[in-house]
């Protein structure tokens, strides 16, 4: 069912990518890669699996669908084996979803490149193993860490990307501000108690 917020969705999802895939035909950063594929990723994927969402994205860039998956699949291919090696840019995600979008995003992928698809084509079976690899990286930083996990959460909630920057040694000062507050407020119902 498409709803209205659905389809709006959807379209801007759609333009996003048209975005990136118009930044990667134009050969950006890396750096600028890797953003706004994050933001893109399902996307890029949709775009592989479903000819219809290359042949819109064809349509806005005046770009063959074909050559709009290729460049879907380049683009993820870049991240999937990225350089810093870093398995959550591997899989598009931001650092600390909870596992569920792992799992998600694991499943999308597998689904997508899973060797039995393409048999003997090597390349697919490497990134059905990368990306197998990768869940399991993933899988184990988040076992072996829950608690740090949560303490980095807390004390990093600022991601490069975030316009909003926590700082711990702010939070550390709350109980000193309630006291503070808690005395001005006794101080003035005091005074107001003895000029009525």
């Amino acid at each position: 069912m498409n709803t209205p917020n659905h389809t709006g969705n959807r379209n801007l999802r759609i333009l996003t990518t048209t975005t990136l895939i118009r930044r990667f035909h134009d050969q950006c950063s890396l750096d600028e890669l890797y953003d706004k594929a994050i933001r893109s990723y399902e996307t890029l994927i949709d775009v592989i699996r479903n000819p219809v969402s290359a042949r819109e994205i064809s349509a806005l860039l005046d770009i063959p669908a074909d050559t709009i998956k290729d460049y879907a699949e380049a683009i993820i291919d870049i991240l999937l084996f990225n350089k810093e090696n870093d398995p959550y840019l591997s899989l598009g995600l931001k650092r600390y979803v909870p596992l569920s979008e792992v799992n998600k995003r694991w499943k999308s992928l597998i689904v997508l490149y899973h060797p039995d698809k393409y048999l003997n084509q090597k390349i697919y079976a490497d990134k059905a193993k990368k990306i197998n690899e990768i869940y399991e990286e993933i899988q184990q930083m988040q076992e072996q860490k829950p608690y740090s996990n949560s303490l980095n959460t807390i004390s990093e909630m600022s991601h490069p990307r975030s316009n909003r920057t926590y700082h711990v040694r702010y939070l550390k000062n709350i109980p000193y501000i309630i006291i503070a507050l808690a005395i001005i407020i006794a101080i003035l119902s005091v005074l107001l108690f003895f000029l009525i």
